[in-house]
């Protein structure tokens, strides 16, 4: 995952978050969870880059989406929390994270905050999507 690249999910996030009404915050991290771009979405949502960056990391340290995740620890709800500690930058236990394929490696992750889990998970989705890097 290069600059250019997570720039493009970053404005393509904002983009769909716009139109749904929602400033968006944003981070798009490589394989690693280290960090590429983060952008926040309201001034005063001063925790908003933090949340999506920890969004970003869970997706990416798993490959999964993180409402995917959140639906598979249901029932083991200390393994999720055991995540807060370990994984290094911290992740955050919320939908509105996913990862992103390219000729079907992960090769980074999107995580947005701002609006409500669904709405986040929404925006991050279509992204995905919309630029072709989905695991489908």
């Amino acid at each position: 995952m290069d600059f250019d690249t997570g720039r493009k999910f970053l404005d393509r996030a904002k983009a769909i978050g716009i139109s749904k009404g929602v400033e968006v915050s944003v981070a798009v991290v490589d394989a690693a969870g280290h960090p590429v771009i983060v952008a926040r979405g309201k001034a005063e949502a001063w925790h908003g880059p933090y949340m999506a960056a920890g969004k970003a990391r869970l997706a990416a340290a798993f490959r999964k989406p993180t409402i995917a995740l959140i639906e598979q620890w249901t029932d083991r709800p200390l393994y999720a929390m055991s995540l807060t500690e370990i994984i290094p930058g911290g992740v955050t236990l919320n939908p509105g994270g996913y990862p992103i394929f390219e000729n079907g490696a992960c090769i980074g992750a999107i995580g947005v905050g701002g609006g409500s889990p669904a709405l986040d998970d929404e925006v991050a989705r279509l992204t995905v999507e919309a630029l072709g890097a989905s695991q489908r």
